[in-house]
């Protein structure tokens, strides 16, 4: 065994060698530098076995550069098993990257992946779960498609003029739903160009995909800021504030509260 197995099997939650899903959680807490009692502690603490994992098994996975996983969603996917696979990516990930890039200051510290961060995640799944509920059956009627990713969000782009509605300038975020404002003939094509890029994407002029030199964890990570604002708001909180903070932005040239809570150079706003 090693010594991330040690750790499980000592508070009797492996009682042989890892193989599969499992085995690559623990291959990847140990590339994230994650310790063994944090690893135990989350599988304690949220039950985590080798059938936690199932909801991802028939999932395609797309790899960062850095060899973090994205999970796609498939289409007719129920609200339950996606909420599962957003939380399960998070986890089988053991950290996002935010913060790691020596040569780039991001707007908050990381924060490392532990048990709590977990049960905060779930927490803001609980307070948003309309997303899963609703949102989700409405993005994938109106074709879009969607991958759970890293940050225990979902990031999903493409789909018709009603779908288009719902997602202005670079992208937009509804609950647990970052919906990047591109549509492609392909989007599930697209949304691999940009996880395998490991940059933030945009449409130019003409409406052509175009690669940016933004770090697609950063932008996950504002992104995920917002989930948090709308869980911590609610539904009708959140149009109403956000609306506002439009105004005071358009009208009376004040600062977007929200958006720098979610900081601004994360986002690409500076």
């Amino acid at each position: 065994m090693n010594r991330y197995e040690q750790a499980l099997a000592d508070v009797g939650l492996l009682s042989g060698p890892a193989s599969g899903a499992y085995a690559d959680w623990l291959a990847n807490a140990e590339r994230q530098e994650v310790a063994p009692v944090v690893v135990a502690e989350v599988a304690q603490r949220h039950q985590i076995s080798p059938d936690s994992f199932a909801v991802l098994r028939d999932m395609e996975r797309i790899t960062d550069p850095a060899g973090k996983s994205f999970f796609v969603i498939p289409p007719r996917t129920g609200g339950d098993d996606a909420r599962q696979a957003v939380l399960m990516t998070y986890i089988f990930n053991a950290g996002t990257d935010y913060g790691r890039q020596r040569a780039v200051t991001s707007d908050f510290p990381a924060t490392p992946y532990s048990a709590a961060e977990v049960q905060r995640i779930v927490d803001r799944q609980r307070a948003n779960r309309w997303s899963y509920n609703q949102d989700l059956g409405f993005v994938d009627r109106n074709g879009a498609r969607l991958v759970a990713t890293p940050n225990g969000i979902l990031m999903g782009l493409g789909g018709n003029w009603m779908q288009r509605l719902f997602s202005q300038q670079g992208g937009t975020t509804w609950g647990e739903i970052f919906l990047i404002n591109m549509s492609p003939a392909d989007p599930v094509e697209l949304l691999r160009l940009i996880v395998e890029s490991g940059h933030a994407w945009y449409a130019d002029h003409d409406g052509r995909p175009c690669e940016s030199n933004l770090a697609l964890d950063r932008v996950l990570h504002h992104e995920e800021r917002h989930c948090a604002q709308w869980a911590a708001k609610g539904y009708v909180g959140m149009i109403r504030d956000y609306s506002w903070e439009l105004v005071r932005e358009r009208v009376f040239r004040k600062p977007n509260r929200l958006e720098d809570d979610a900081g601004l150079s994360d986002g690409g706003y500076r």
